[in-house]
């Protein structure tokens, strides 16, 4: 695991036991229970699904906000986050772009509420939860935005 996943799960543990020596379980369960609503409302879980060369997922929206991001990486697994083997489709590009090609000078354009499509490559074990980890950087500030995920993914979709 990276070091800054360790410490940032040590972080939130501190947190969460400081919260509840001060209020009790019931605040940490409410945390809990609106983290997985933010997720289950940005990321498309039921879209989420294995493909022959690795994963294909979708937001609803960009998480928080519309802008213009110079780079877009994808890790899985906890492999660091690449834009290699990464194709981004939107409402406007609806052709997968190739996620390299992506810069301060093209950077990629998204609108509020605007779906975005994802497909990476990156194999991985045919059962079982893979944890993604999205990361945009934003020509703005902030300039880095990320999301991360863990759910089963769907078995790839019958040719039709």
């Amino acid at each position: 695991m990276a070091p800054h996943r360790l410490e940032a799960l040590a972080h939130l543990l501190r947190q969460g036991l400081a919260l509840e020596g001060e209020s009790g379980i019931r605040p940490l369960e409410a945390m809990v229970a609106v983290a997985r609503t933010i997720e289950e409302s940005v990321v498309d879980l039921a879209g989420f699904e294995r493909t022959d060369s690795g994963l294909r997922f979708a937001l609803h929206n960009p998480p928080l906000r519309g802008g213009a991001f110079s780079a877009v990486r994808v890790g899985v697994d906890g492999a660091p986050p690449s834009s290699d083997g990464l194709r981004i489709a939107t409402g406007v590009v609806p052709v997968g772009i190739d996620a390299r090609t992506i810069s301060r000078d093209r950077p990629l354009h998204l609108r509020p509420g605007e779906a975005i499509r994802f497909e990476v490559d990156r194999p991985g074990p045919s059962r079982g939860p893979r944890t993604v980890r999205l990361e945009l950087v934003s020509v703005a500030i902030p300039p880095l935005v990320w999301l991360e995920f863990t759910a089963v993914p769907h078995p790839p979709r019958e040719p039709r």
